[in-house]
């Protein structure tokens, strides 16, 4: 058997965005030019602040290890860069760890920079630490446009997505 690398959706139901009012859910006709297209994106503004969604997802079964983030984002901006942060833990076992723990097990992020033309598909990987995941973990997340950071320049919203869990099996 060969491995082989899966990627799975963790936006859904489970997410839920900030009280800053900066970051939400819209249709992306709203920004998009063509009006075709009604999807729901996620959208970060262009502010000075940390904006964030929380959320969550289980590693699934076929799991052993490769553990990325992937971000699939756009935005109409064509100069600057965006700052992308995730935080997570991952909870495991039956009756062993804590679902409401301080604290994250890793803070990781990545720099960016914005599409040659408004609305190109981009596509950010974020490599997590492939040992912090093991089957059927609960992984609690947050996942953030930091604009606090001096590396975030893109002075537009920027829409995400899809947001991926990437991994190799056995």
């Amino acid at each position: 058997r060969v491995m082989a690398t899966h990627r799975i959706p963790i936006l859904g139901w489970a997410t839920v965005p900030d009280t800053s009012g900066n970051v939400f859910f819209e249709p992306y006709d709203v920004k998009a030019t063509n009006d075709v297209w009604d999807r729901l994106v996620l959208v970060f503004n262009d502010t000075a602040t940390r904006l964030g969604i929380h959320g969550g997802f289980t590693v699934p079964k076929n799991y052993v290890g490769s553990a990325k983030l992937v971000v699939v984002w756009t935005t109409t901006a064509i100069t600057g860069d965006v700052e992308w942060d995730f935080d997570y833990r991952a909870v495991g076992g039956d009756d062993l760890e804590s679902l409401d723990q301080v604290g994250t097990q890793e803070s990781v992020n990545l720099n960016d920079t914005a599409p040659s033309a408004a609305h190109e598909r981009m596509e950010t990987l974020i490599t997590l630490t492939a040992g912090n995941f093991a089957v059927d973990d609960e992984v609690e997340f947050t996942f953030f446009r930091d604009g606090t950071d001096a590396g975030d320049t893109i002075a537009a919203a920027t829409m995400v997505f899809n947001l991926l869990f990437e991994y190799a099996d056995a």
